[in-house]
């Protein structure tokens, strides 16, 4: 029996953030009716409750659901952490001591600061690995995982297939592991299953996102990623983690809630059967 959990991301929310942010009683009991088991949450969505972990952990246990992980966007741009920096580090660890089991997930802020090529894009690689290790470390002594979310923004440090041989080698030397995201890998040019299994022994962490054949971001199910398939390699090698769904489609920009519960009927599939 599979011992892979479902969760969702707040991701589409985030798309409608001035009228969702901070709405976490909303956000919970939505994902909770669609099915979804956990939630993955960025700071800007919890809005006052990053300060107050104990409330959301008692919404949580009122609708069955866990606390997945929380996002952790900076831009570590220098080889340490800047002053502002680690203090959000700092609290993203204190919060998520309230929550055993949930991960700690980096993301690259890059706003839109071109990526850069050759010297430049190594050094920047090499502070954002650097800094990286060092929240992982920080929060590995707090018993919290950390993974590292790259995505395909055309200014990401990691986007193509060569980024990801330098992204996956750089990976092993470090505490950090690998949170694959199957939409990204598709968008950067990749096959997603050749991605998983050269890096499954790093993968910590799985987020879905549907792709259509124009390269558009769609709802879970009306796209051309086959997820069946990746459902049954992870299965079929013990992962035992989060699958968290991040809806980026333009649907969830006009009806977030919606778009959740389709999301929530697509992946009920998944949840529903021993054997995909």
């Amino acid at each position: 029996m599979s011992s892979i959990q479902y969760g969702c991301q707040t991701y589409p929310w985030k798309m409608n953030q001035e009228t969702y942010a901070g709405q976490i009683p909303h956000i919970i009991e939505t994902a909770a009716a669609a099915g979804f088991q956990g939630l993955e949450a960025e700071i800007c969505m919890l809005g006052p409750y990053f300060d107050r972990p104990e409330e959301v952990r008692e919404l949580l246990v009122l609708h069955h659901m866990e606390f997945a992980a929380l996002v952790l966007h900076q831009p570590w741009e220098h080889s340490s952490q800047t002053r502002e920096e680690a203090a959000l580090t700092d609290r993203s660890i204190a919060f998520l001591k309230h929550f055993p089991f949930a991960r700690l997930m980096v993301s690259h802020h890059a706003g839109a600061k071109p990526r850069g090529s050759g010297d430049v894009l190594l050094a920047r690689r090499r502070c954002l690995i650097a800094c990286m290790d060092a929240v992982a470390n920080q929060a590995a002594e707090a018993g919290i995982i950390t993974c590292y979310h790259p995505n395909s923004a055309p200014n990401s440090l990691f986007r193509t297939r060569e980024d990801y041989k330098v992204l996956l080698d750089l990976l092993e030397r470090t505490d950090i592991g690998y949170a694959p995201d199957i939409g990204h890998i598709v968008n950067g040019g990749m096959d997603a299953l050749e991605i998983l299994k050269e890096s499954r022994d790093k993968v910590r962490h799985v987020h879905f996102k549907d792709r259509d054949g124009e390269g558009r971001w769609t709802v879970m199910g009306k796209g051309v990623i086959d997820y069946p398939a990746i459902v049954r390699y992870l299965e079929d090698t013990g992962y035992g983690g989060w699958i968290m769904v991040e809806d980026e489609s333009p649907d969830a920009a006009l009806d977030s809630d919606g778009v959740v519960r389709q999301d929530g009927i697509y992946m009920k599939q998944f949840q529903d059967s021993e054997s995909i």
